[in-house]
């Protein structure tokens, strides 16, 4: 088994308006020791990004809202049959100026 790890990866998206609003898609992968693990953490990562991440100012982009696209559900590594959950949001950003 590997190490318990978040990785967060832009899955798409596109351009609202001009250079002023984006929505961007984002897709989490959680892997853990464990299924019971890896499905908490990906809970919390869930958590976070819709209840957090509203409202924070990153790299000059404000974050106006985030949605749910797909709930975490049990997706285990092909390969190494690791535990793994995934999941994916929408992330509506704005220039923070």
């Amino acid at each position: 088994m590997g190490e318990t790890t978040i990785y967060l990866m832009q899955s798409g998206g596109y351009r609202i308006k001009r250079d002023r609003a984006d929505r961007m898609y984002v897709v989490y992968d959680v892997y853990g020791e464990s299924p019971a693990e890896a499905g908490e953490l990906a809970y919390t990562v869930r958590e976070v990004l819709l209840e957090q991440l509203p409202g924070q100012s990153l790299n000059g982009a404000l974050v106006l809202d985030v949605h749910e696209e797909d709930a975490p559900s049990w997706h285990p590594d092909m390969q190494s049959l690791e535990p793994a959950y995934s999941g994916e949001v929408s992330v509506y950003l704005v220039a923070d100026d």
